[in-house]
């Protein structure tokens, strides 16, 4: 972090920073002048409750002139700070009248605290605690340029020395509060500065964060406008190469081979359709926030998707399906949720072996519904299994049969879930098997 001693910021933010800072400001007046006003107040009132001896302190009859402007002037400030607040966006005379308010109520601050100081002892230097509590006050709580924090100390080092003689008449004593009052001064400056620039390096921070952030959301909109497009144009030539294998497939003049990699066309023609659909919910998914879904019977949606996987030409399992005896509902979006069920099927069959079966488990625990897919096949090893739901994960593996993936099913699967107000988690034993179990909300007839 640079410290602006006397430099102002260079930067394209930088009347940004003035206008934000000076708002900060505003605020601050606003806060700590009616903290100041119920201070004075209840001093006022602690004398006058308490019945305390104060006509016995010394200089007390400044103490309590001093102690009413600060009951009467500070709700002024207050007042006008409400409204300068308000309006402050509106026009630039605003924000200039902002500014030189700010300046005026820090020079009432300490000016306030330093007359305490004259209050309280005969020899100011020998308690400056409280001018120094009104400057650091000030450094601390408001953001100045440094021309403003000059101008500041300037104006108090002048009332500070044109107040002492009043005080202190010893020339040596004259000379030595003064100069105590410099390195408070000096102190002050310093202070404001490392703040001021401590401020303004975190604003500049954010405004680089928030222009990186506009540019990647401006890249990923990009991206997914030209994925969406491709991937859609991709879908129709696809589709042609695939029916023209199948009608092949009818010719009574095939042998063996040409049938065999008529298959292979057919199955790799699939395999780059489901790829491409994972691309487009992907997409889709990053531009589209929300679905719509309907009540739905757990148990017939379920028996179908087994039904249809069971009758495809994908069932290379045997898939077994336990459902509940009675209906249980849940809101879902019957696309999507059919999606994550053939994703997480498709995975079963991919991991598992000829002669393992998967099951699809249907479970109620109280307001919940619990969906279980479980396979017993190669499991999945524990040092990956933090790793699964990533987008492009590292944990994608080919299957028992070679099946290559692109890392996106499972990551797909969880967001899917996730927009339904539901949790999936895995458990998972290498060689043993693997269970994904997902769990949606309940509803009630």
């Amino acid at each position: 972090m640079r410290v602006h001693f006397f430099t102002r910021i260079n930067s394209t933010h930088r009347t940004a920073f003035y206008h934000y800072s000076t708002f900060q400001n505003l605020r601050s007046v606003k806060v700590l002048s009616l903290v100041y006003f119920i201070v004075s107040l209840s001093l006022r009132l602690l004398v006058l409750i308490a019945d305390l001896p104060v006509e016995n302190f010394e200089h007390i009859n400044e103490f309590s002139q001093a102690n009413w402007v600060s009951i009467f002037v500070s709700p002024l400030f207050y007042v006008a700070a409400v409204f300068l607040v308000r309006h402050y966006q509106k026009n630039i005379t605003i924000r200039m009248l902002a500014r030189i308010f700010t300046l005026l109520f820090a020079v009432f601050i300490m000016l306030s605290f330093m007359r305490t100081t004259f209050f309280t002892m005969h020899n100011p230097r020998n308690t400056l605690v409280m001018y120094l509590m009104g400057l650091i006050m000030v450094a601390v709580f408001y953001t100045f340029e440094y021309f403003e924090t000059i101008l500041l100390a300037t104006i108090t080092g002048i009332c500070f020395s044109l107040l002492l003689p009043f005080y202190q008449n010893g020339t040596t004593e004259v000379i030595m509060n003064n100069l105590a009052s410099l390195i408070l001064l000096t102190v002050f400056f310093c202070i404001s500065r490392y703040t001021f620039s401590y401020r303004a390096d975190n604003y500049l921070k954010l405004k680089a964060i928030e222009e990186k952030n506009h540019e990647i959301e401006k890249a990923i909109r990009a991206k997914n406008e030209i994925l969406g497009i491709v991937a859609h144009d991709l879908r129709n030539p696809l589709t042609a190469i695939n029916t023209l294998a199948a009608l092949m497939k009818m010719e009574e003049k095939m042998d063996e081979e040409d049938h065999d990699n008529l298959n292979m066309i057919q199955a790799s023609c699939d395999k780059a359709a489901n790829i491409i659909n994972d691309l487009l919910e992907t997409a889709h998914d990053e531009q589209h926030h929300d679905f719509e879904t309907e009540k739905v019977e757990l148990n017939q949606f379920l028996l179908k998707i087994v039904d249809e996987w069971v009758k495809s030409k994908h069932g290379q399992a045997n898939i077994l399906y336990y459902g509940l005896q009675h209906p249980v509902f849940a809101n879902i979006n019957t696309e999507k949720m059919e999606r994550v069920l053939d994703n997480l099927i498709s995975n079963a069959i991919k991991f598992s072996g000829p002669s393992n079966h998967i099951e699809i488990l249907l479970r109620a625990e109280n307001d919940h519904l619990l969906i279980d897919v479980k396979d017993f096949g190669m499991g999945i090893p524990e040092e990956l299994l933090p790793f699964i739901f990533e987008r492009f994960s590292r944990a994608s593996r080919r299957g028992v049969r070679g099946e290559e993936s692109v890392g996106l099913g499972l990551s797909i699967v969880r967001q899917i879930v996730t927009k339904h107000g539901g949790d999936i988690k895995v458990n998972s034993v290498e060689k043993q098997g693997t269970t994904f179990t997902i769990t949606l909300t309940r509803v009630f007839k």
